[in-house]
């Protein structure tokens, strides 16, 4: 095989890694995912006040949204 089909398996692959990564903590929580307004909203808790949300124009948007929002501390009360 030539070098450019070698980097476009290469790249392929890493893409799956990434995405696969991406989805891990979807598939272990299962969080309720729907249309809230004009975004997808990913839900895992009771409510958007108390639980981790991640809001995006898709439902994958949505997901890479929730997985940054699940790393985020709590902010100070004031």
């Amino acid at each position: 095989m030539n070098t450019a089909v070698n980097d476009l398996i290469g790249q392929s692959r890493k893409n799956a890694a990434i995405e696969a990564k991406e989805m891990t903590l979807i598939a272990i929580l299962q969080p309720r995912i729907f249309i809230d307004g004009n975004k997808w909203c990913v839900l895992w808790g009771e409510n958007l006040q108390d639980g981790v949300a991640g809001f995006g124009d898709t439902p994958r948007l949505a997901v890479y949204n929730f997985n940054r929002a699940w790393d985020k501390p709590i902010p100070p009360h004031p």
